[in-house]
């Protein structure tokens, strides 16, 4: 006959518990650890690339080259420059408005593959205007 000893219960339930936690941190909390870190990073881009623009749009209000203070602001902040793309719209005239336009390809940038969930997740887009002296 096959019986059981009173405390063989308690290990094999220790056993269960180990099971349940190993799946537990493997299929949900680390996924969410993820989710949280991109999403952090994504902020931060998009954080770097809006004052990217007000440096850009600073630079074209005193007569200055755009691209030039927006790279440096980009590279000063630990970001590569080959995936910003710099767009200014308005005219170079005193008293009159330039909108600076800064766009970051982010999609290198996460651990989630976001772009292929949502588009607009593949790049973060800053701007600033600021009237022309």
């Amino acid at each position: 006959m096959n019986t059981r000893r009173p405390d063989d219960a308690p290990s094999r339930q220790q056993g269960s518990l180990s099971v349940e936690l190993a799946l537990l941190l493997a299929f949900v909390l680390m996924p969410l650890l993820a989710g949280v870190v991109d999403f952090g990073q994504l902020f931060l881009a998009q954080a770097v690339v809006t004052r990217a623009a007000r440096e850009g749009a600073l630079a074209a209000s005193r007569n200055q080259d755009v691209d030039r203070a927006v790279v440096l602001y980009i590279q000063n902040a630990g970001y590569s420059p080959d995936r910003t793309s710099v767009a200014t719209s308005g005219e170079r005239k005193s008293g009159t408005p330039v909108t600076v336009e800064v766009r970051y390809d982010t999609s290198n940038m996460v651990i989630i593959p976001w772009p292929g969930i949502n588009a607009n997740m593949a790049r973060v887009v800053g701007s600033a205007t600021e009237r022309q002296s």
